[in-house]
């Protein structure tokens, strides 16, 4: 295991700057693409248009960037620790879309935000007697999140596909929201295994572990998911599923497959209310945001 020292000193700061920068780069790709001709179809020419842009394109190195942190943090902090931090992100963009992009924040967003920033210290508190980060995933560990990821992915997508051609919408959101937390869980565990493989490896030996195809294939799959679940007018309950799924399960998991060490005491109790603030916290930015894509939606 790691020193507190390290979880605390190094880990929480990265994670906390890894976040707001995965809260900064969508605001600045939201503006470049604001001046961009629209597009059509499946988007492909707006985003070729967009790679073009070098403000897009700052956004990308910005998510970029923050990536290479989040790997650096669950590097050094177990992932119960790290995992609900991240979701600060979306404290950060609402912040910046309300300062430039003109999105107002309702009363709810603002409670919302003030639950997550103090379920966020409190779980500081939580880990400051020990924070162990725990054991890698083996190669069959990685095969089987693949395996049962595809697998609840498929079922999830299908069965949302069909209650939205049935008009149940607010279930199809649910769904889609579900698979694509699934996906970003998963995406999140592959991050933590780069950040523990390369404490003792070469990079250029994770090419030949499951490790980056399990990254990429489950990143590409949360974020087309995600999109599908926020098309709908049931946006305000895919968003909060989805950001509250991939920020607990990899706690879950964290905590009972890979032997990391959680709180003990009163400790535990910390830990215990911040997870609740942060799911609070989530959920009221998730109807905050659903509420502003509602309100946009309305004036075009």
């Amino acid at each position: 295991g790691r020193r507190v020292s390290d979880a605390l000193v190094i880990g929480v700061p990265v994670a906390v700057v890894s976040a707001a920068l995965y809260g900064t780069a969508p605001l600045i790709q939201a503006v470049a693409a604001r001046q961009a001709p629209p597009g059509g179809g499946l988007g492909l020419g707006l985003l070729l248009r967009l790679v073009l842009r070098p403000l897009w394109l700052l956004g990308l190195a910005v998510e970029a960037g923050s990536f290479l942190l989040e790997v650096l943090a669950l590097s050094v902090a177990p992932v119960a620790l790290v995992a609900p931090l991240m979701a600060g992100d979306m404290v950060v963009f609402s912040l910046l879309a309300q300062r430039f992009l003109g999105e107002r924040i309702s009363r709810v967003g603002w409670r919302g935000m003030a639950c997550m920033v103090a379920g966020i210290g409190l779980l500081a508190v939580a880990f400051s007697r020990g924070a162990q980060v725990g054991t890698p995933a083996s190669d069959q560990d990685l095969g089987l999140f693949l395996a049962f990821g595809l697998g609840f992915t498929a079922v999830g997508a299908w069965l949302a596909n069909r209650a939205g051609h049935a008009g149940r919408i607010a279930q199809a959101a649910l769904l889609f929201g579900l698979s694509a937390g699934v996906c970003y869980a998963i995406a999140t565990l592959a991050t933590r295994q780069v950040g523990l493989y390369l404490d003792d490896h070469e990079l250029t030996g994770l090419l030949w572990t499951p490790t980056p195809y399990v990254l990429i294939a489950f990143s590409v799959l949360a974020l087309g998911l995600e999109q599908r679940g926020l098309q709908g007018r049931a946006a305000v309950i895919a968003f909060p599923v989805t950001s509250g799924v991939s920020a607990f399960l990899p706690v879950m998991i964290g905590l009972t497959l890979f032997d990391e060490s959680a709180p003990q005491g009163p400790q535990m109790v910390a830990f215990v209310v911040s997870l609740g603030l942060v799911a609070i916290g989530i959920f009221g930015l998730g109807r905050d945001r659903a509420a502003s894509v509602a309100r946009e939606s309305a004036t075009v």
